[in-house]
């Protein structure tokens, strides 16, 4: 530490002004006006799902009374907070001290039904005012299950019927590790038919990290992604008994799959990777984990009663709507008719009917527009807008359309079907229009539809480039940007490689930050030669990088080498970092066991649990001794 400088003498003009500063610091600031707001942790669930509602008042030292909760209608409570949570801080700023005080109310709701709830506002006085929160709308899909079917027991018969839920048994679950489990909600269906799937994750320890290594592959199957849901952004968990074991069980991943082409197809591995991570956010211990294959049975759809020319991907339950914005138009003047699909199937790759042809009417191609909902990416509308210019006058009729789908629950082929609509046209026929006859003199083209003509520009002859290409650059025009780059590149590329040097000399600089980063590496690097060593069962060598993780973790935070120490001069150092006495106590208790392992190997349990646990107790003293409040890196406080 370095000794501070002595403080010289200010003149006293200096004097006077710091004190009068200090003096205003000291008084009450002016209180900001109240903060009072309400939010929820995700604005989309789905029925039967959990999700938090918080209501925030952020006040100086002022009077809060007669809080009052919002209208929870169509939302059930689980629980809510009896009394605020309460927290106080003090900030000084340029006018002086300000204290502010927050209140935090929080519910927990259950959706109830699909479809939208508004949570209505919370009322608060502060000072006698009245406050109101805004309110707040949740979008509720349909009901994913969060928790997953129950286990197979071992020796119970596994698969499931055509409308049941497909599943197998997981070999990991009879060794108590994690595993992953895939669940489908059929084993049978058809070709187009909605299937659900869904990746548990089964975790018997806790973990920090979760990443997807390998997707799992779904050759055969169009596939739209679902989203789960989340609390908090992480991941909901419940608990589940697995043959007498305790699991913590939640959702890796879940899509809507629908088959291309009947036959057996398998839906392939995922793979994960869990990780433990250390005080620095850096994975300590990892495991990967396989999910098994899954393999359904996909029937090809019945011919009998099959529609000429049925569309495979048309299975599901669907209904049919259309509408035009008016039925009375002028020649030349376009409508809009727009076509729409909603229900419950592929809804992405469902056929539209043909747009309907009239004569004397100008069709143009439709412009599609897909919504699914994300909860379950099989529920949406799929809808065309059709552009028709009537070209002659009269009265027409659109002739209704049809919808071919066959009911997968029914198993039978449906129609669902419009009617048709009737349209008038005014107005004299247009030039060249299918039935119409082409009017004779100057107004011959009057009615005729240009579609280019607005973007067609005239052709401007330039006598020489070269004799106009300098006075252009300086004039201004289209090489602006280049004048300017050229004048002002050099000064901003020497600017920017003085700034790259500096950059490097600070990196290259022996700071805290990177002590911090080569202490890291070390401690990675003993991390992994211990769970080598442990795979190979190689005792003495496991222990010794163990005793070196965390000598190198103490070395690190003390500045000063640890090999040489006494166990009572290491408690003495280690209470210098601030450890807790049973901190202290388990830092020494586990470099004896290093020693007592590598000296005596029959004194400590060898076996595969107990070398895991062992390196799970070296990550937690790490990090015990990297949170230590006392003396940081290198000595230095």
């Amino acid at each position: 530490m370095k000794t501070p400088r002595p403080l010289r003498r200010l003149p006293p003009l200096i004097a006077v002004a710091m004190m009068a500063g200090a003096a205003l610091a000291a008084r009450p600031a002016h209180a900001e006006a109240p903060h009072f707001q309400a939010d929820v942790d995700r604005g989309r669930v789905t029925v039967g799902d959990a999700f938090v509602y918080e209501v925030t008042l952020g006040v100086g030292q002022d009077q809060v009374s007669d809080y009052r909760p919002p209208d929870f209608k169509g939302l059930r409570v689980l629980s809510a907070s009896r009394q605020p949570n309460q927290s106080t801080q003090m900030q000084l700023g340029g006018s002086g001290m300000f204290v502010q005080v927050t209140y935090t109310w929080q519910y927990q709701l259950q959706a109830q039904q699909k479809g939208s709830v508004t949570i209505g506002a919370a009322h608060v006085k502060v000072n006698g005012h009245d406050y109101k929160t805004s309110p707040i709308t949740v979008a509720v899909g349909s009901a994913g299950a969060t928790a997953p079917p129950p286990m197979p027991q071992a020796g119970a018969p596994q698969g499931a019927t055509p409308s049941g839920p497909a599943d197998t048994a997981v070999p990991e679950a009879a060794s108590g590790g994690s595993f992953i489990r895939v669940v489908t909600d059929k084993q049978k269906a058809y070709v187009g038919d909605a299937i659900s799937a869904t990746w548990y994750l089964y975790l018997n320890q806790p973990a920090d990290k979760y990443d997807t290594q390998v997707e799992p592959t779904m050759e055969g199957f169009w596939t739209e992604d679902v989203a789960l849901p989340s609390r908090r952004g992480g991941m909901v968990l419940n608990d589940e008994v697995v043959q007498g074991r305790h699991y913590q069980v939640g959702p890796a991943m879940r899509k809507a799959l629908f088959p291309l082409h009947p036959g057996r197809l398998t839906i392939g591995p995922m793979e994960a990777q869990l990780s433990r991570v250390d005080f620095f956010g850096t994975a300590m211990r990892s495991q990967r984990l396989r999910s098994s294959p899954t393999t359904l049975e996909i029937l090809p759809l019945p011919t009998a009663g099959q529609p000429n020319a049925f569309d495979p991907a048309n299975v599901g339950t669907f209904t049919l709507t259309r509408r035009i914005d008016r039925t009375q138009v002028a020649t030349g003047d376009a409508i809009t008719l727009t076509l729409e699909i909603s229900g419950h199937g592929n809804i992405r790759k469902v056929a539209l009917p043909p747009p309907p042809k009239l004569d004397g009417w100008k069709t143009y191609d439709p412009r599609v527009q897909v919504n699914i909902d994300p909860g379950n990416g099989v529920e949406g509308t799929k809808s065309a807008e059709i552009l028709m210019l009537p070209q002659r006058p009269g009265t027409f009729e659109l002739p209704g359309q049809t919808l071919d789908y066959f009911d997968p629950a029914a198993e039978k082929y449906q129609q669902a079907t419009v009617p048709p609509i009737t349209v008038t046209v005014t107005g004299a026929a247009i030039a060249g229009g299918a039935g119409g006859a082409a009017p004779a003199g100057p107004a011959a083209g009057a009615g005729l539809e240009n579609v280019i003509a607005g973007e067609i520009r005239p052709i401007h002859a330039r006598g020489d480039l070269r004799s106009e290409a300098s006075a252009t650059f300086l004039r201004g025009g289209g090489f602006t940007g280049a004048f300017w780059a050229v004048l002002l590149g050099p000064p901003l590329l020497f600017g920017l490689a003085l700034l790259g040097l500096g950059l490097r000399d600070k990196l290259s600089a022996d700071t805290g930050a990177t002590r911090r980063r080569r202490s890291r590496k070390k401690v990675q690097a003993h991390l992994a030669a211990a769970e080598g060593y442990r795979r190979r069962r190689e005792l003495g060598a496991f222990y010794n990088e163990l005793e070196r993780l965390v000598r190198e973790a103490l070395s690190h935070r003390l500045g000063a080498a640890t090999a040489g120490l006494r166990m009572d001069e290491l408690r003495d150092h280690l209470g210098a970092l601030g450890l807790a006495p049973p901190d202290t106590a388990r830092v020494v208790t586990l470099l004896e066991d290093c020693d007592r392992a590598r000296f005596a190997p029959g004194s400590v349990a060898s076996d595969d649990a107990a070398l895991a646990a062992a390196l799970e107790r070296a990550g937690e003293v790490v990090a015990t001794i990297e949170s230590a409040p006392g003396r940081r890196e290198g000595g230095r406080t």
